[in-house]
C-alpha cells in the first residue's frame, strides 16, 4: 500500500456550486493535513456559510487557490486524478480508489498529484476528464451512484493518506519476529512437549516439529505474537508444577 504524505497532494474543486460544500471540503482537508487546495470557476465563493461549515478549519477557506481553468490548477502536477463514473473511451484507464493506491502509484516517483472533483450534481466535463492522467471511480449501489463531494473528497483523502495511519490510532509500528526468536520458540515448544510425552504416536517428535516450524514461519508474526505463546507455555508448566508440589 502507498501512504502518500499530506504536501503530495493537492484538491481541485471545478464549478462547485454549494458553500456548504466548500466548507465541509476545507474541514476533511484539515483532517488530513492537505493544505493545497483550489477552486476552479467555483459558482459560488466561500463566506459566512462555508465558515459554518468547516468549523475548525477556517483557516483553510482563506489559503483556497482560485483558478480560470483546469490546465491552470495543474501547474506544478506530476499525476492528476479525475473522480468520475465516465469512462469514456480509455476504461484502461479507470481505477477504483483503493486500485490507484496500490497499482497505480507505485509505478509513478511521485512528486505532486492532484485529485480533481466536478460540480455536485454535473461531475466533471468530458474535455476536464480528458486533461487527467487516470480516472476513478467510487464504486456504489446504482440506484444511489453519486456520492456527496465532501464525502468523495474524504473517501479519497483517507485512502491516500490516512489508511492504516500509525500516528493516529496511537499503536506501535509493527515489529515482525526476527528468525532468532522464532527458533528459540520454536525450542521452547519441543522441550514443552517433550516433558509431556508428545506425541504419543509412532510419529517422531522431529517430524511434529517441522509442521510447527512451516506455521510459524509462514504466519508473520509480531514478536508480541511469539512472546504471548512463550508465555502461555511458561504458565502451564508452572500451573502443572504447583498441582504437583501441593500433591506431594
Amino acid at each position: 500500500m502507498n501512504r502518500l504524505k499530506p504536501d503530495q497532494i493537492r484538491v481541485i474543486l471545478v464549478e462547485t456550486l454549494g458553500e456548504a460544500n466548500i466548507g465541509a471540503v476545507a474541514r476533511s482537508l484539515s483532517c488530513f493535513g492537505v493544505t493545497d487546495w483550489w477552486l476552479v470557476r467555483p459558482r459560488r465563493r466561500p463566506s459566512q456559510e462555508s465558515i459554518n461549515w468547516a468549523t475548525h478549519a477556517r483557516d483553510w477557506l482563506d489559503q483556497v487557490q482560485y483558478a480560470d481553468t483546469l490546465q491552470e490548477a495543474l501547474v506544478g502536477i506530476d499525476l492528476s486524478v479525475a473522480l468520475t463514473g465516465q469512462a469514456g473511451k480509455r476504461r484502461h484507464r479507470v481505477v477504483t480508489p483503493t486500485q490507484l493506491n496500490e497499482t497505480v502509484l507505485p509505478r509513478f516517483q511521485l512528486g505532486r498529484m492532484a485529485l480533481v472533483f466536478g460540480a455536485e450534481e454535473s461531475g466533471l466535463s468530458m474535455s476536464d476528464i480528458a486533461i487527467c492522467h487516470w480516472r476513478v471511480k467510487i464504486a456504489t449501489q446504482e440506484a444511489h451512484s453519486s456520492l456527496n463531494l465532501a464525502h468523495a473528497v474524504t473517501l479519497m483523502l483517507y485512502e491516500l493518506v490516512g489508511r492504516y495511519s500509525e500516528t493516529q490510532l496511537g499503536s506501535k509500528p509493527l515489529e515482525q519476529a526476527d528468525p532468532r526468536l522464532l527458533q528459540s520458540a520454536l525450542l521452547e515448544i519441543s522441550r514443552f512437549f517433550t516433558e509431556r510425552g508428545y506425541p504419543p504416536h509412532e510419529v517422531r517428535l522431529e517430524v511434529e516439529m517441522r509442521k510447527v516450524n512451516d506455521i510459524l514461519h509462514r504466519s508473520h508474526l509480531e514478536v508480541w505474537e511469539v512472546n504471548f505463546l512463550l508465555g502461555m507455555l511458561r504458565h502451564l508448566r508452572n500451573y502443572e508444577l504447583g498441582r504437583v508440589t501441593s500433591s506431594s
